[in-house]
Formats: C-alpha cells, structure tokens, sequence
C-alpha cells in the first residue's frame, strides 16, 4: 500500500507540473523565450545562458550581414604577408603562407576578417573600449550599444529585471586589465594586422 501511495503522490506531483503554464521572460524578433530556457548552476553559467538565448543569434545575425565587409582589401592582404614575413625573420621560425593561391586567401582572411567585423562594429556603434580575449579583441562597448540599440528597437525584450542584468553582465562586470582604453592600442588592435605575432620591438 505505502509503494501504491507512493506512485500516486508522484503522479499528481508531476501531473501538476506539467500542467503548470511556462512563464515567459521575454523574446527575441517576436520569438518567446521562457524561464525554463536560462539554465545555470552557477550565477556566470545562469548569466551566460542569457546571453545565449537573448543576445547571441542577434550578434551572429549582425556578423552574416556585415561577411562581405570582413573579407580583407588587397592592400589588407599584401600588409599581412608582410607582416607574417617579418615575422618569420626575426622570430627564425621559417613560417611561411601556404603557397596555393586559394589557401593563402583563406588563411589571410581568416587573420584578417574577425578584426574587420571588429572595426566596423566599433566605427558603426560609437567606439569606445575594447575586450582582449584569446581569438581576438572584442569591440565591447560597441557591442553593448548594439545591442542595447536592438533592445529599443523591439528586436528583443526582457520583461524580468533580474534576467536582464544577468543578460548584460558581461558588459558591467570587471574585466581587469582585459579591457584596452588606450587610444592608441585600440588603434593598434584594430588593425588588420594585429592578429599576426611581432617580435619586441618590431
């Protein structure tokens, strides 16, 4: 009798979960998004989700439509070479690009093109710092005007207060000495050539 009372009271338990309604925390290009959606153990992993649901598909979206303006110029291009072979010299580690013609183009635009969407987002959004990260500098407080922009335009919405400053905490959280403010390495950062090595003093 206790295993049958048991599995009823399980039963019902689940029975009024299921049919309780999901509570929606906003929405991003009409699209709801619900609670149940911002998943995370931890206070960073519950803010990453946010990001992810509300803000990630926007900025993707934005960098499809700005491809074209990543691809390098042929100026971009000859700078790159030369700085990969000045490289190559001074460090004596013999790198040299792939000497196919379409390989080359790629590996080129692979160096070149992060950063070209970087300085676009920079020049289109107002400027302001930028992020050091591992694949490259981040234009991040262009990205936040963006998005906030996107925000006021009703691309996206969240309702839930706490769900929005869990969204935006990677723009209000501090970054150290992550963050460049200086004009001049910013300046640096954003050139196409920056995600090639240099030696010291180069």
């Amino acid at each position: 009798m206790r295993r049958i009372a048991g599995w009823l009271l399980l039963a019902w338990a689940l029975a009024a979960t299921a049919g309780e309604p999901r509570r929606q925390v906003g929405h991003v290009e009409g699209v709801p998004v619900y609670a149940d959606q911002i998943a995370g153990e931890t206070v960073q992993a519950h803010a990453g989700a946010a990001r992810s649901v509300f803000m990630a598909p926007l900025i993707r979206a934005w960098a499809a439509a700005n491809a074209q303006a990543a691809s390098p110029t042929a100026g971009e291009a000859a700078a790159v070479e030369a700085a990969i072979a000045r490289y190559a010299a001074c460090s004596g580690n013999g790198y040299a690009l792939p000497e196919d013609l379409q390989q080359r183009a790629q590996v080129i635009g692979l160096l070149v093109g992060h950063v070209k969407l970087q300085q676009r987002l920079h020049a289109e959004y107002g400027g302001g710092r930028l992020l050091f990260q591992q694949a490259g500098v981040e234009a991040f407080d262009a990205t936040r005007t963006m998005l906030e922009r996107m925000e006021s335009e009703g691309r996206f919405a969240i309702a839930d207060p706490d769900v929005r400053a869990a969204a935006y905490d990677y723009w209000t959280r501090d970054h150290g000495a992550f963050i460049i403010t200086d004009p001049a390495r910013i300046a640096e950062a954003l050139d196409a050539t920056s995600m090639v090595a240099r030696c010291p003093g180069a």
